[in-house]
Order: C-alpha cells, then sequence, then structure tokens
C-alpha cells in the first residue's frame, strides 16, 4: 500500500516510517522537514497551504496524519491551534477530493482532558474508556480534540474510515535519561511527588498502533472510531487507585469497573481495551524493560 506519513521527519514519524517499511508498505514522507538520514520518498511540504496537501497525497491509498506541534509550550497559542487545527482539516479535505478511505489520525489522550491540562479535572469514573465525554481545555488538547470531531464529521458526510488514536506520553530515543530517572524512582518507591496520572507509551507501541489501524477492517463501513493507547502499567510501580487518591486529596473518581484494578492493581487509568479487542493491538514495551526498547 502506498501511504502518506505526515510529520514522517519527527521523533514519532520515522519510527512509523520505519515499522511500515519493514511491512512492506511503499510511503511519502510529507514534512517541513527534511528526515534525518536520506528517505525514499520524502516530500516537502507546509500541511497549512491546502493545495500543496492535495497534491502531496495525490497517489496515496492511505494517510497518517502525525504532523503537529506536539505541545502549548513551544509556541504561542494561535499557532499551536492554528497549524494543528488547519493541517486536519487540510489532510481530510485532501482524503475527501482524492477518494482516500482510509486516515489513521495521531489524536492523544489530551484530548480527553486528562492529559496536558490546566486545572486537574476530575473523571467522572475510572478507567477512563473512549465513552467518558471529553473536556479538553487548552490549547493544544482542543486543537487535537477538534481534529477528531473534524475527522468523525468528515467519516459521517464523506465516507471516509478515520480511525483515531489516542495515545499518552510518547517515549523516544531523546526521552531514555528521563526513562532511566523515572524506573529508579519507582524502584526506589518514594513518596509521590505532583502525581498525576502516570501514563506512558513507547514509540515503537505506537507504531505498531499505527500498523493495526490501518488493518483494522470495521463491522461496519464507513467509520469513525477512537482508541486509547498507554502502556498496560503506569509509571508509579503502586496500586493506581491509592495514585490516584493522593491526585485527588483522599476523595478519587468512582470505579466504575472493580474488576479491572483488582486484576491489575497498577494498570494504566485509561482503558485500553478497546483497542486490543478491536484492533488486536497490546503494548509490548514496559518501564522495567525499558533499556531493550526498539527506538
Amino acid at each position: 500500500m502506498r501511504i502518506a506519513v505526515t510529520g514522517g521527519s519527527g521523533n514519532i514519524g520515522r519510527r512509523v516510517c520505519k515499522e511500515l517499511r519493514q511491512r512492506g508498505h511503499e510511503l511519502l514522507c510529507l514534512d517541513v522537514s527534511p528526515p534525518a538520514s536520506a528517505e525514499p520518498g520524502f516530500r516537502q511540504v507546509d500541511l497549512c497551504d491546502g493545495a500543496a496537501t492535495l497534491e502531496a497525497c495525490r497517489s496515496a491509498e492511505a494517510i497518517v496524519h502525525l504532523a503537529a506541534i506536539p505541545n502549548p509550550f513551544t509556541d504561542p497559542a494561535e499557532r499551536v491551534m492554528g497549524v494543528n487545527t488547519m493541517s486536519a482539516l487540510n489532510v481530510f479535505e485532501a482524503a475527501r477530493k482524492l477518494a482516500i478511505r482510509r486516515v489513521v489520525y495521531a489524536c492523544s489522550e489530551s484530548a480527553t482532558g486528562f492529559g496536558i491540562h490546566v486545572p486537574a479535572l476530575k473523571p467522572q469514573y475510572v478507567p477512563v474508556d473512549e465513552f467518558h465525554p471529553c473536556w479538553p481545555h487548552e490549547t493544544y488538547s482542543l486543537s487535537k480534540y477538534f481534529g477528531e470531531v473534524m475527522g468523525e464529521n468528515y467519516s459521517r458526510a464523506y465516507g471516509l474510515d478515520v480511525i483515531s488514536l489516542r495515545y499518552t506520553w510518547v517515549w523516544f530515543a531523546a526521552t531514555l535519561a528521563t526513562g532511566r530517572n523515572l524506573l529508579a524512582a519507582k524502584r526506589r518507591g518514594g513518596a509521590l511527588e505532583n502525581p498525576w496520572f502516570g501514563a506512558y507509551i513507547s514509540v515503537g507501541d505506537v507504531a505498531r498502533a499505527v500498523v493495526a489501524a490501518l488493518d483494522y477492517r470495521p463491522a461496519v463501513s464507513p467509520c469513525f472510531e477512537a482508541f486509547l493507547l498507554t502502556a498496560r502499567d503506569t509509571l508509579y510501580g503502586r496500586p493506581t487507585l491509592e495514585v490516584l487518591s493522593a491526585v485527588y486529596a483522599g476523595s478519587p473518581p468512582a470505579v466504575r469497573d472493580p474488576a479491572y484494578f483488582a486484576a491489575n492493581p497498577c494498570a494504566s487509568v485509561f482503558d485500553i481495551r478497546k483497542a486490543e479487542r478491536l484492533l488486536g493491538w497490546t503494548p509490548q514495551d514496559h518501564l522495567e524493560d525499558v533499556e531493550r526498547w526498539e527506538f
């Protein structure tokens, strides 16, 4: 399959492109910056330019849309919102005009309101699944949420299959030192400092999820499906309900599925069972094995 990968030169994009090439796909790497090493199929394109995006995607059979400003801290709010929403719009428009039926959209758990956030909102229940209301409330989370809304409505209106991957904090080679430090802290088992949900995922597991999303054959097409993706456990090495009690000053969210935490007391707050069931995806990388991850 010929696949256009936007943001293919980035930290996640490079690993996704590697995974797809290993599986025999032909790639169009679309990015404003060239990859660190020469790659076949690279096309320099500003995805905020609709005509350029359309032309760059012209021969693709599917699109993986990874390109975005990845957090709200490095750029002004208007740039984060503008680049992320306009690039998503142009990708969906290109898919519509070129009759490309499958778009994999790189979303974020931040779209739920519980990733990058301003106030520490409390979920209605845990584990948080894809049916939980989304409460984005800062620039990055709003931009990712708006892209997902676009995808759902383009699916409904124009017959696209749109698969949205809400992955958590992604670790790649540049964050390996952070991973080592967090693993050491977990093994020390000290007091929790500024605890949050402790969700993370390896870039390899993200790449494998992209493959699963491209291969996914829904029961009904066209479809829109969102999937939460994270490592199976949190970063903390202690029961998740204990962590949540610390986060919310002794008043944690309601537990909708006690069996979930009974089976794995350190399970992620984000429920990945839908991705396991429908995509056949399961996380392979764990913090304890961080030195053996393939970046």
